[in-house]
């Protein structure tokens, strides 16, 4: 870690050397340093890696990494905690496949709000880090929603729009609008998520919603 700090390059070798996938599925492992050392490699990887994307597929398969992460910010000491935050925030900010299993879980959702009450400054400034990253990935989220509910509308042709909704389509990015209802409905995110660019993109949306439904009675 000290070596990566130092010389930030050099993370990339330290990661194929000791195994991005590994040290990420061992989280849970061994003592509280070993975890926060772990940690500290991961978060430097996925700041310093530019091909970040292809270590994240290895992890795609691992059905207890967020289960691992959310219990850290959960019991963890404050510097645990905070390191999780950070490197849940970044997972999800290079993969919106995480969105759903971190912002669809409850137990997150009320941890971390819970954790607003925390006096702990470095737990405060990676708290305050980790909802400002997610928030900024809810207004690209909502245009890609609305262009796929337009796509997918024709124009003029009629929408069904809740199983579109419903639909598990690797492609669409609709499936992930109950993560943004989730993160209006916390404490910590609804301040940060909502301003006037997206409102204006919720209202777009619901016009979209609404159209299919609309009588013409001319």
């Amino acid at each position: 870690v000290r070596l990566a700090r130092f010389n930030p390059p050099s993370i990339l070798r330290i990661i194929e050397k000791l195994s991005f996938k590994d040290t990420a599925s061992s989280l849970h492992k061994g003592s509280p340093r070993e975890q926060q050392i772990r940690l500290n490699l991961l978060n430097m990887a996925m700041l310093e890696i530019t091909n970040i994307g292809k270590y994240l597929l290895s992890l795609a398969e691992d059905k207890n990494l967020v289960p691992n992460l959310i219990s850290l910010i959960e019991q963890g000491s404050e510097i645990l905690k905070g390191k999780a935050l950070i490197f849940a925030a970044l997972l999800c900010k290079n993969g919106k496949r995480w969105l759903p299993q971190f912002f669809c879980n409850a137990r997150l959702l009320s941890n971390v709000d819970r954790l607003l009450k925390e006096k702990d400054s470095y737990l405060k400034l990676c708290l305050d880090a980790f909802a400002h990253t997610v928030a900024s990935v809810v207004p690209g989220l909502l245009e890609t929603i609305t262009g796929e509910i337009q796509q997918s509308s024709g124009g003029r042709r009629r929408m069904q729009f809740a199983g579109l909704a419903s639909r598990n389509s690797a492609k669409s990015n609709i499936n992930l609008f109950p993560v943004i209802l989730n993160l209006l409905g916390s404490c910590l995110f609804k301040h940060r998520v909502v301003d006037s660019g997206v409102l204006q993109q919720f209202a777009n949306l619901l016009r979209l919603a609404e159209s299919p439904f609309q009588v013409d009675i001319t």
